[in-house]
């Protein structure tokens, strides 16, 4: 799913203005989608409305890392909204027996002195001309403990959804998440619908994100952008090479977003 620059763009108001991105030199600003709502990820796992606006401001103030490596913490979300999916527009309200898909999209800063590297690549990833353009995404973390199923259909709103314990029990095995192959025995597909209590646990920043979101926003104070370009290829040879083969690289392996 390719996203644009100008779409990617519209998020910009939730990197917040009272930030003086000019004195606080150590910071970067950005915003991105994180997770689709009513619509199952790569791994087979998604939320509901009800879920996602129960959840979507205890996401501010977590930790930002690098493929959910708790040890390689970058950053921290400052701001969290719904955007419409695929145009990326800030969604000023949304009701909680909407069952379409959209975006819980966030605001972040990185703190590109803890780790210059992943701070150029991040900074190089918005660049369309760049070899790593886009090769940055978010991808969620949640904690919790029940859930139930959905077959049929990876959009919500056109699966049937099993509550019925028993019937839970049986048939989770064929769940991506218990290692089945994520269909039944006749190939209907089958995925997990999180309920009860949620806790967002920050985001991973990966190149293969399990939801069908790319890329990030980065918000460029004007007066630094000479600076920038002047330091462009100095910055670029001070990259690490395992990290930027890593995300050029690691496009097969989906990232991870639940942790139980």
């Amino acid at each position: 799913n390719f996203i644009s620059k100008a779409s990617l763009e519209r998020l910009k108001s939730l990197v917040p203005e009272d930030i003086d991105f000019e004195k606080n030199i150590d910071l970067i600003g950005l915003a991105f989608n994180a997770a689709v709502v009513n619509q199952f990820n790569k791994n087979d796992d998604g939320i509901d409305t009800k879920t996602a606006i129960a959840i979507k401001d205890y996401f501010i103030h977590k930790p930002t890392n690098i493929e959910h490596n708790k040890k390689k913490i970058v950053g921290h979300i400052v701001s969290s909204a719904f955007s419409r999916i695929y145009n990326d527009e800030i969604l000023s309200s949304i009701e909680d027996d909407n069952d379409s898909p959209f975006n819980l999209a966030l605001g972040a800063v990185i703190y590109s002195a803890a780790n210059k590297e992943f701070a150029e690549i991040a900074m190089r990833s918005v660049d369309p001309e760049d070899e790593m353009y886009q090769a940055v995404s978010a991808s969620w973390e949640l904690g919790f403990n029940d859930y139930v199923l959905a077959i049929g259909s990876d959009k919500l709103n056109e699966a049937e959804i099993i509550t019925e314990e028993k019937s839970i029990n049986e048939l989770s095995q064929y769940l991506k998440a218990f290692d089945g192959e994520g269909m039944l025995k006749d190939g209907t597909p089958i995925y997990r619908l999180v309920v009860g209590e949620v806790y967002p646990l920050g985001i991973g920043f990966t190149a293969n994100p399990a939801a069908d979101v790319k890329g990030i926003y980065i918000h460029k104070d004007k007066k630094k952008e000479q600076s920038e370009a002047e330091e462009e290829s100095e910055a670029i040879e001070r990259i690490n090479v395992d990290n930027k083969k890593y995300f050029l690289q690691n496009k097969k392996n989906i990232s991870q977003n639940q942790i139980l």
